[in-house]
């Protein structure tokens, strides 16, 4: 118990990112040997939750919105990437985070690109914030199934149905509001999902493969910061002490740390200086391999390559990243080809990409968008990044 307190402190949160931009919040604070309800949010704007959880060190997420892509097979492995390659066979794993919740008739997959994870994290790091772990779409149910006996309950966006302890079944579904008992605590169902993720980072049952990396992050500068107010304290002692007994070295103290700070701001010119000579040479040398003749062969069989059902608009051989601006260097995607077009047929274009895939020179492809256009048209955008092999 001080072990907990000592690294958590009292109080633990939980916030899902849930669809249309809305934000469900719970926090608990631990009062002896019981947990109570100490604040309940519910907005949109993410001011507002750093601005109510001010103090708060740490919480947990549930990404539960749009971006989500949820999946019930009916099988069961003890492989979570075999899981995931029978439940959505198109992607590329290794750009997605995943998570799995296994019975024994049946397995529920929620799966995320991992720039969006990465994003959100990022977000609340800025805020002063650690994420401790993470869990997708509604499988954080499942830390609280010993609690809700046989029902069916609700959460933000889908209807759960729990039958001996088990979860048989997710179903996305829009419900009323509704007031559950877990454990002696009173919650909405839009709180059931956050309530399930602080007791699962409680008692220590990780939801993502990010889990012992974000709790290491987190653990180390948490003592860090134990430890630096117990250094201040002790260092505040030892200037006071110096003040008292060596105040005549003062002034050539203070003359030393001025020249520091020169040295130090020297330093930094001249480092910022090599770095934007090392940045316009990478450029020249980008802008140069450009004109490379492999790249030429490359684009061309790419093109010879094209099945009659689809329609390139753009080959883009290392697109600039981000937005050009006068007062940032211009950065490119180097041995990269951006392509982009549109389909009129799922299968040929699924065919091409993997005639591209086993192609020598093509070290990976990520596909960043597929999908229709127009509700009444039959053609799918599409937009991939083709890495090569150098």
């Amino acid at each position: 118990m001080i072990g907990k307190q000592l690294t958590y402190g009292k109080k633990y949160a939980a916030i899902e990112h849930a669809e249309n931009g809305r934000f469900h919040v719970l926090e608990l604070t631990k009062k002896k040997n019981e947990f109570v309800i100490s604040n309940k949010i519910q907005t949109t704007e993410f001011k507002t939750i750093t601005k109510e959880l001010k103090g708060q060190k740490h919480v947990f997420l549930v990404v539960n919105n749009e971006q989500i892509l949820s999946k019930k097979i009916t099988i069961s492995s003890s492989e979570p990437k075999s899981i995931l390659r029978t439940a959505f066979p198109s992607i590329a794993i290794r750009d997605f985070y995943f998570e799995v919740y296994s019975t024994n008739t049946a397995t529920f997959v929620a799966i995320v690109r991992k720039e969006i994870v990465d994003s959100l994290i990022s977000k609340y790091q800025e805020a002063g914030i650690a994420v401790l772990d993470f869990s997708l779409g509604n499988l954080a149910i499942k830390n609280l199934r010993h609690f809700l006996g046989n029902k069916k309950m609700y959460t933000s966006n889908a209807q759960i149905t729990v039958d001996k302890e088990t979860i048989s079944e997710i179903k996305k579904d829009t419900p009323l509001e509704e007031i559950y008992n877990i454990n002696e605590l009173k919650v909405y169902n839009t709180e059931v999902l956050p309530l399930a993720g602080i007791i699962g980072y409680y008692s220590k049952h990780p939801s993502s493969t990010l889990f012992k990396k974000l709790k290491e992050k987190y653990l180390q500068k948490r003592f860090f910061d134990l430890g630096l107010k117990t250094g201040l304290v002790f260092l505040v002692t030892i200037l006071l002490i110096n003040f008292l007994f060596f105040s005549s070295y003062r002034e050539k103290v203070g003359r030393l740390r001025g020249e520091l700070q020169l040295i130090e701001t020297y330093k930094n010119q001249l480092n910022k200086l090599q770095k934007e000579a090392t940045q316009k040479k990478r450029l020249v040398k980008s802008m140069n391999s450009a004109s490379n003749s492999k790249v030429s062969k490359y684009i061309d069989e790419l093109g010879i390559s094209v099945p009659n059902t689809l329609l390139l608009s753009q080959i883009n051989y290392q697109p600039r990243k981000g937005v050009v601006r006068t007062d940032k260097q211009i950065v490119f995607d180097r041995h990269k080809i951006l392509v982009k077009g549109s389909s009129k047929n799922n299968e040929n274009f699924s065919r091409w990409i993997s005639v591209l895939e086993k192609k020598e020179w093509i070290k990976n492809i990520s596909i960043l968008e597929y999908g229709k256009g127009k509700k009444t048209s039959s053609t799918a955008n599409f937009e991939f990044i083709i890495s090569i092999n150098e």
